[in-house]
């Protein structure tokens, strides 16, 4: 594995010219693979299938950087779909050969599916599970970015519209598309807590109350009392979510 971190580190070295957002998505990336092992821990999976689920991690979002070189912004629907070139930058003369010789398929999932509002039904029951490790593990880190970067929605004073919000009251997540407002955009980030897919991804994120805490970093810049009543009602929808379903 530290093979693998050293080539990744050797591949974003030339991208930091372009600022301080690329460091950040090296932060992110770390952060992620850990995750990745953690959740994969808990699931008693083998040290060869942690070290895949890690190599996931590591991989997942590839594309950032030369998305950042060619657009200067990570949004997608302003430039291009990070996950898709992430999976086309390890094709490329077998790039992805200098990190692993093996499980190439699994790693090529994760990569482009790890963005993705919903998953493949195709997928075998292994790239599934390896998939769903790198997106709750991407979701968890992503709370934590919002709140030490202070990357706070501008709302424009803007509420929820009534289906985004009745969604997430029905914890529902919330496609890029139906947004409306500002505010809808912060209802999406509200809605990454209904779309984890294991007990101890749910657990990392109570234990270190992000959740919470985006929330409250969010609220310094929130005026219009309408949307904070929105969001304190998600607050609650979704601590109530965290709580049951770390329970069983």
């Amino acid at each position: 594995m530290e093979e693998a971190i050293d080539e990744f580190l050797k591949y974003t070295k030339p991208y930091k010219k372009y600022g301080p957002m690329i460091n950040l998505k090296i932060e992110h990336t770390l952060r992620v693979k850990d995750l990745c092992k953690e959740i994969a821990k808990s699931l008693n999976l083998s040290e060869e299938d942690i070290i895949l689920v890690e190599m996931c991690g590591l991989l997942h979002d590839i594309g950032r950087f030369e998305q950042w070189k060619r657009y200067k912004t990570y949004a997608d629907l302003k430039s291009i779909d990070h996950g898709v070139l992430g999976e086309e930058i390890l094709k490329e003369k077998n790039f992805i050969n200098k990190f692993t010789k093996e499980n190439h398929d699994t790693i090529y999932h994760a990569v482009k599916y790890h963005n993705k509002y919903r998953i493949p039904n195709t997928l075998n029951e292994k790239n599934k599970l390896f998939l769903n490790i790198t997106r709750d593990a991407d979701k968890i880190d992503i709370m934590n970015v919002f709140i030490i970067e202070n990357l706070n929605v501008k709302t424009n004073n803007t509420v929820m519209t009534d289906m985004v919000f009745n969604k997430l009251l029905n914890r529902e997540i919330i496609k890029l598309k139906e947004r409306k407002t500002k505010a809808d955009a912060l209802a999406v980030r509200i809605g990454f807590i209904f779309d984890i897919n294991y007990k101890k991804s749910l657990e990392i994120i109570k234990e270190r109350n992000y959740f919470n805490k985006m929330i409250d970093k969010q609220l310094e810049e929130v005026e219009n009392e309408k949307l904070k009543e929105q969001i304190e009602i998600l607050r609650k929808i979704g601590n109530e979510y965290i709580e049951e379903m770390t329970k069983c």
